[in-house]
């Protein structure tokens, strides 16, 4: 389990100083995961947060009710509130840029440090 005193530490550097730091312990990563589309920090004077990645997919545009969808975020949920913690929501949205969801929003990737939610 990770200890308080590591969480303030990887607290205290970026996120570059940290992809930096497993490429050189884990080699074979060196290159993995980059992104392919712009990502954008809408609150960049906010401080890191680190935590446990709890993750998801989903598709805006499916159509999505029933009894059996509402137990699936209900267990997402309990699976969120669960340890390890600090948990970190991450979800993947499927969809092609610019598709709007159900509430209408406009779907655009942005910085997941600002854009995931934290629980501690």
């Amino acid at each position: 389990m990770v200890s308080e005193d590591q969480l303030t530490f990887l607290r205290s550097i970026d996120t570059p100083t940290v992809c930096n730091l497993i490429e050189i312990v884990a080699p074979e990563r060196r290159g993995a995961g980059y992104t392919a589309s712009h990502l954008h920090c809408p609150f960049p004077d906010l401080p890191p947060i680190v935590g446990f990645a709890k993750t998801a997919t989903i598709r805006a545009r499916d159509p999505v009710s029933g009894p059996s969808y509402m137990q699936k975020r209900l267990d997402y949920l309990d699976y969120v509130a669960a340890a390890p913690r600090p948990s970190i929501v991450v979800i993947e949205d499927k969809d092609a840029p610019q598709v709007t969801a159900p509430s209408g929003a406009k779907c655009r990737p942005t910085c997941t440090r600002r854009w995931a939610a934290s629980v501690p």
